[in-house]
């Protein structure tokens, strides 16, 4: 069996999955992640619109009043904030601490526990710290279809997610 943190980022590959497909988007993989980069979320329709992601997933509590407070490798925070042609998100998928949690299946239906939640780090500042700093994600950026088809009609306008 693949470590636990392997089956994080697979389960999170797809709940993203999942809801581009959904909206009618489609997922593009990345075979090396040398630019913090997992996948492509893109449009097949319009102007063809991209969205570059890094996805992340956690057990851990980090849920506060209003936010996720997210601690990122550096590495993931400046190659999320430079200025690039294609817009990049954070995804970051929260599970339940119970692996067997993750997932329910009955007949009727295939539920995914709990939810995703995306940050724009475009043009952040650089910080001081050298192995992480905690990102602020609202809990109100909510990765799901209407969001996503919100930020994919941004990107199509050229506008800042």
């Amino acid at each position: 069996m693949a470590d636990l943190n392997t089956l994080k980022e697979q389960f999170s590959l797809a709940h993203i999955h999942a809801v581009a497909t959904r909206a009618g988007y489609l997922i593009d993989g990345v075979r090396v992640d040398r630019d913090s980069i997992d996948g492509v979320l893109k449009g097949d329709f319009g102007r063809r619109p991209r969205i570059e992601f890094q996805a992340k997933a956690t057990a851990r509590d980090l849920v506060r009043r209003d936010h996720i407070a997210f601690p990122l490798p550096i590495k993931n925070y400046d190659d999320l904030r430079v200025d690039t042609m294609t817009p990049r998100l954070l995804i970051v998928v929260l599970l339940p601490d119970d692996q067997s949690q993750w997932l329910k299946q009955s007949p009727d239906a295939t539920c995914m526990r709990h939810c995703g939640y995306w940050l724009s780090l475009a043009n952040r500042p650089p910080v001081p710290n050298t192995t992480t700093t905690t990102v602020h994600i609202p809990l109100a950026q909510v990765f799901d279809c209407r969001q996503l088809t919100g930020l994919m009609a941004k990107a199509a306008a050229g506008e800042a997610l």
